[in-house]
């Protein structure tokens, strides 16, 4: 069969399942080059369906992510463009009123500033939406109709959005709940093919934004779910109160976490666990907060930056631990599947990746929304096989890497060339020797690298990636000031071999999770030596790519030339992008980078550019 799967909200993701295997995922930002990307994944959905090379009649099924859905934050584009002010703004003029003043405020007037009806399908279509949202026809979805005729009218208007941009038939399209597709990416996605505790958690979908779900013999049963888990919501908003963007910034607060010393972090960590405790294998509440941002705005006032986030942090980890350790009692599994937005937070699962009694501890890539399309694909794949009566660990296949988007191709690098008169002003080595790339690593230059296909999710895995030798701690300020200006307390990561993995990171044992950067690790004395520019400052860890061998055999042969030059098995890996904007996909977004940053040289495929 052959699946489309769609996320259509933050950072819209599209990806094509053809014989149960993920042939291709990507977001719409990197086509639109809107970080956040949040309108209908039209560009990201067009790829995915010539990289498989099918058209979209050859659709077998169209699966969406969400039984709800609701298109206010895709029309003002609140995930792509809302700043912090407008973020603050949102908190006063529309939920303080809605939550305190029994007031029933219309976002879209509020915010009519921000609109764009001008988006996919176009004014007309977007218009009609609107006047069902303030009552036209009866609708009135903003304020009073049930939970079932608004999910009811919105998957309506989803159906209508593909079947018109594909041509596909409405009896194709299907809707997949939010915690099953997390879960169904968290299982079929990993190497896994046991008996396994499936956990999600993250701030909302569908009701439901906490789930533990046992797979035995293949088959997948949920044991436990709830809306009311505090700790993403909370990170959210704590984010805000520092200052920062929620729904975006959530990973500078946990580099930011720890900075704060213990000691100086009671005040709000007694705070954070006035409010929530794990009880009976779930979450009750001690006092529930009448909301998650004015109500802890006043009482942390006067609270350091540093402490709130040290604070957040903590509680965060002692929450999730505390759960997972319940959980791995109640069902006797030793190994374990982890996905939604708590999943990225790298700290955390390092601690869980400890506990004892765990065999297999596995965390995809990027395993937040933007993976809800694969994971819509192996949901409703897995549905339709066990009504077959399939076993469906022998017809999903896992995913063998995230290399899932566009590809750079040699003709393209040389168009680039000729079209920018490169050579006349920039030094042009085609089919470049790797140990001239690593000697120029190891002489303390910062190269990006671009080539094949570029990695699916928020994090380089080589392919989009700036690179450098993690030894030279002077190169994280060169990286953050004339590259990335990026936030200075926020750390790198390291890419590793991984023959030299048990070298660098304390307590790792072949954790596959570790190509995708999300499982954190304590560093050997030899890793701090090594690896330096790539642990955070204060407390030395980091969340490595440990590249099994073959799975990018370009990437990993200028690891092995680097070691073999300098004894290092690794290098510094950041994402190959400027600050506030999404990772490179062509070869023309990378050369505008390189001109736009001080980079020392860029490789395109095999093709290495250095300025004179």
């Amino acid at each position: 069969m052959k699946v489309l799967g769609i996320m259509w909200e933050q950072n819209s993701t599209a990806a094509l399942m053809q014989g149960g295997r993920v042939v291709a995922s990507a977001s719409e930002e990197r086509f639109s080059r809107r970080k956040n990307d949040e309108r209908y994944p039209k560009k990201a959905i067009e790829y995915v369906l010539r990289e498989g090379g099918i058209s979209a009649q050859e659709l077998d099924a169209v699966a969406f992510i969400g039984l709800e859905w609701d298109p206010v934050y895709t029309l003002t584009r609140h995930y792509s463009s809302f700043s912090v002010e407008d973020n603050l703004r949102e908190q006063h003029e529309y939920w303080k009123p809605l939550m305190y003043e029994n007031k029933k405020p219309d976002y879209l007037k509020i915010f009519k500033d921000k609109l764009d009806l001008a988006q996919y399908p176009g004014r007309k279509f977007w218009n009609k939406v609107i006047a069902d949202m303030r009552g036209a026809g009866g609708v009135n979805l903003l304020h009073g109709a049930s939970y079932d005729k608004v999910a009811a009218y919105f998957q309506r208007l989803r159906r209508e959005v593909v079947s018109r941009h594909l041509g596909v038939h409405a009896d194709k399209v299907h809707f997949i709940d939010h915690s099953t597709g997390h879960a169904s990416y968290a299982y079929f996605a990993s190497p896994l093919s046991g008996d396994a505790l499936v956990v999600t958690a993250d701030a909302w979908g569908d009701n439901v934004n906490a789930s533990l779900a046992v797979v035995r013999r293949g088959r997948m049963k949920r044991i436990y779910a709830t809306g009311t888990l505090a700790v993403a919501r909370l990170y959210r908003y704590m984010t805000l109160v520092l200052g920062m963007k929620p729904n975006e910034h959530e990973y500078k607060v946990m580099g930011l976490a720890p900075y704060a010393k213990q000691k100086y972090y009671q005040k709000p960590l007694k705070l954070f666990r006035s409010v929530q405790k794990v009880a009976g294998g779930g979450f009750a509440f001690i006092k529930k907060p009448s909301d998650y941002y004015f109500y802890f705005l006043e009482r942390l006032e006067g609270v350091r930056f540093d402490a709130i986030a040290g604070a957040l942090q903590e509680y965060t980890e002692e929450m999730m631990l505390g759960w997972f350790k319940h959980a791995l009692k109640k069902t006797g599994l030793k190994s374990i599947c982890f996905a939604g937005g708590i999943a990225m937070n790298v700290k955390a699962n390092m601690l869980i990746n400890r506990l004892p009694g765990i065999r297999h501890f596995y965390v995809n890539a990027t395993p937040d929304d933007a993976s809800q399309a694969m994971g819509a694909c192996y949901a409703f794949m897995y549905d339709m096989l066990i009504r077959g009566k399939k076993d469906p660990r022998k017809y999903l296949q896992p995913l063998a890497d995230a290399y899932l988007g566009p590809a750079i191709k040699d003709d393209e690098v040389e168009a680039l060339i000729r079209k920018k008169n490169i050579a006349k002003k920039y030094r042009v080595t085609r089919r470049a020797p790797l140990s001239r790339v690593a000697g120029l690593l190891s002489a303390g230059k910062v190269l990006a690298r671009a080539a094949g296909r570029s990695e699916f999710g928020a994090r380089s895995l080589g392919n989009r990636s700036i690179v450098a030798d993690a030894r030279n701690a002077d190169v994280v300020a060169v990286i953050n000031e004339k590259v990335k200006n990026r936030d200075f307390w926020m750390p790198f990561a390291p890419s590793v071999l991984e023959h030299r993995a048990q070298d660098y990171l304390i307590g790792y044992h072949g954790n596959r999770s570790a190509a995708y950067m999300t499982v954190g690790f304590e560093t050997t004395p030899l890793g701090r030596l090594h690896l330096r520019a790539g642990l955070h400052p204060a407390d030395h860890t980091c969340r490595p790519q440990v590249l099994p061998p073959g799975q990018n055999p370009g990437y990993e042969a200028l690891l092995r030339a680097f070691e073999k030059k300098t004894g290092v098995g690794g290098l510094l890996n950041t994402s190959f992008n400027l600050h506030g904007e999404p990772i490179v996909q062509t070869a023309e977004d990378a050369w505008r980078v390189f001109e736009l940053s001080e980079l020392d040289a860029l490789l395109l495929n095999d093709t290495l550019i250095e300025k004179k």
